[in-house]
């Protein structure tokens, strides 16, 4: 009998408790190898690093995304921005996401205009690491 590799995680994050994983978007998407990487740090949650760092991290990529972007250095096809708004909904229906991860998801993955796109990700990444500098 195959092991079912989706009825658990290895690490600390908590993508095996969704109904959607983080490959799931991924697939349906067609997402490339950077824009797949912003999708699961929007996505998890983990007990051992906090928000703060995927924020950090989540800017430091979509600043790399931009700058292949300026240069014609972009060597992945377009994603599927087709998907229909109604499975995006269910996809993340049990992630408890705060408005702001609901916007840099929607931004990553509906917004054809990729520079703008990566950009507002950063603006709404500076928004949340203030946000959460202050809570601390």
């Amino acid at each position: 009998m195959a092991e079912d590799v989706r009825s658990y995680n290895v690490g600390a994050s908590d993508y095996s408790k969704h109904k959607y994983q983080s490959w799931d978007f991924w697939l349906t998407f067609r997402l490339n190898p950077f824009d797949a990487d912003l999708c699961k740090r929007t996505l998890r949650t983990k007990q051992t690093d906090g928000r703060l760092l995927d924020y950090k991290k989540i800017k430091h990529i979509c600043g790399e995304r931009i700058r292949q972007l300026n240069e014609k250095a972009d060597v992945w096809p377009p994603h599927n921005f087709e998907v229909p708004q109604e499975l995006f909904i269910d996809m993340i229906a049990d992630y408890n996401l705060c408005e702001d991860d609901e916007l840099l998801l929607r931004n990553l993955l509906y917004n054809p205009a990729r520079i703008d796109a990566y950009a507002a990700m950063q603006s709404l990444c500076d928004k949340r690491i203030i946000d959460l500098s202050n809570e601390a």
